[in-house]
């Protein structure tokens, strides 16, 4: 995590200077009811964007645009022919769909936005300092159901205290259970141009253990992928933006190495710990192993009842090599994986043309493989490099190589220069390849937050 700097320290230390009334009265409301907050100062914004960039949560400056609170406040007529006040609430990154908050209401005429002069004629407020704590007892209050769910840690949000410098940090439930008892009602449903919610990020579950360094490695450049493309995007919040991850890792895999005479006994380890991970949370599992993606077929069917994605290797690869044009490769791997037979999940491969490697070349690749487990964790070793490059410049005939054997995967992430191209040959990379379709499942499931926030409409 960033380690406070001394902006923060001022901001902390100016909290316990005297409170406007407004801020005062926000958190007078939260304490009534014994809802959690925290409060803080930030500079001054111009905008929810500006604002977001600008607060201060677990040591560091800058929240998600999604993390933000954005409250418009609106005059609504209902049948009893009266004319009430509204604040509708969405994430920052959304837009309000006005005419779906009006349904949402029941108003008999379209809601009208209040201008600042009547905000200030009336409360004491204008935009920038509108929320739902400072008068909770005079607003119908109207929550975009996307407030309830679950994005990046700490699953808070933040929003002005009731003036622009002074900022509230709050759980969205306690808060909408907090205003039922005090607001004069309190709705929560579909008011934004995203009707689609029910957002979740993907929880991830890796089954490893032939050897351990491969679910390892497989979580590296899941990680990897992550911070490289938020960081690129200037959206990398440290430890709070990597997913959450259950690892099991089972020694009884080795079993694989010999699947065609253990098949029962390797499925039945398998299973148990897909079970085990669905009933650990995981929405999305992945297998750091080319011998027993095999089983994918069955662990899809296995997944399914609980609506988790199991996302097979074969797949991934299959789709790289479409996409990327590749041609002329060859797979590198134990036999019963590199000979595109029925035990190897690769043997669609065969139709683009892929080719296993010569008989010659299996000894070679099985010793290489062994050199590699008895590597220390994280060790580098010429050796083992300079005998992947002998078997790839005297045993492979085409331009480019699928390194499908775990072992070799971890040695080309111990030489980043050589993960790409080595001994003349393009490394297709399965482990790699997987962990970044792992991560882009994340990012994807990400906000996008690079909407106008300034269109309230």
């Amino acid at each position: 995590m960033p380690m406070p700097d001394l902006r923060f320290d001022l901001a902390m230390e100016s909290v316990a200077t005297e409170k406007p009334a407004r801020v005062a009265a926000a958190l007078a409301f939260l304490r009534r009811h014994g809802a959690w907050h925290v409060l803080s100062r930030n500079s001054q914004a111009t905008s929810c964007r500006d604002a977001a960039a600008r607060r201060h949560r677990l040591g560091s400056e800058g929240i998600p645009l999604y993390d933000e609170l954005k409250t418009l406040c609106v005059a609504a007529y209902l049948p009893d022919g009266q004319r009430y006040h509204a604040l509708l609430h969405c994430r920052a990154h959304m837009r309000f769909d006005v005419d779906a908050a009006q349904r949402l209401i029941g108003a008999v005429r379209p809601l009208a936005r209040l201008g600042n002069d009547e905000l200030e004629e009336r409360f004491a407020t204008r935009y920038g300092t509108v929320n739902p704590f400072s008068e909770p007892d005079r607003f119908i209050q109207v929550f975009d159901e996307g407030v309830l769910d679950q994005y990046t840690p700490p699953h808070t949000m933040i929003t002005n205290a009731g003036e622009m410098t002074w900022a509230l940090e709050f759980r969205p439930r306690e808060l909408i259970a907090a205003l039922r008892e005090e607001s004069l009602r309190v709705l929560v449903g579909s008011i934004t141009d995203e009707p689609d919610h029910e957002h979740r990020l993907p929880d991830f579950g890796i089954i490893t253990g032939n050897g351990p360094d491969s679910g390892m490695a497989l979580w590296q450049h899941l990680n990897t992928h992550i911070n490289t493309t938020l960081s690129a995007e200037g959206r990398m919040r440290g430890d709070l933006s990597y997913p959450r991850v259950v690892v099991r890792s089972l020694p009884e895999m080795g079993l694989s190495m010999e699947l065609a005479e253990r098949e029962e006994e390797v499925w039945s380890v398998i299973a148990a710990a897909v079970d085990d991970l669905i009933r650990d949370g995981a929405s999305c599992i992945g297998i750091a192993c080319n011998t027993t993606q095999y089983f994918a077929p069955r662990i899809k069917v296995r997944c399914a009842p609980a609506g988790v994605e199991f996302v097979a290797l074969a797949d991934v690869i299959t789709e790289h090599i479409k996409l990327q044009g590749l041609t002329d490769l060859t797979i590198l791997g134990i036999p019963v994986v590199a000979d595109l037979g029925d035990y190897s999940s690769f043997k669609g491969l065969r139709a683009l043309g892929v080719r296993s490697p010569p008989p010659n070349l299996l000894p070679m690749i099985h010793e290489l493989g062994y050199m590699v487990k008895c590597l220390s964790h994280g060790a580098q070793d010429n050796k083992a490099l300079n005998r992947l490059q002998h078997v790839l410049r005297t045993g492979v005939e085409t331009e480019g190589v699928i390194v499908a054997l775990t072992e070799i995967s971890i040695l080309l992430a111990r030489y980043p220069k050589f993960r790409e191209r080595i001994g003349g040959k393009q490394i297709i990379d399965t482990l790699a390849i997987y962990g970044t379709a792992l991560a882009e499942r994340y990012l994807r499931a990400l906000p996008d937050e690079r909407r106008n926030d300034a269109d309230l409409w």
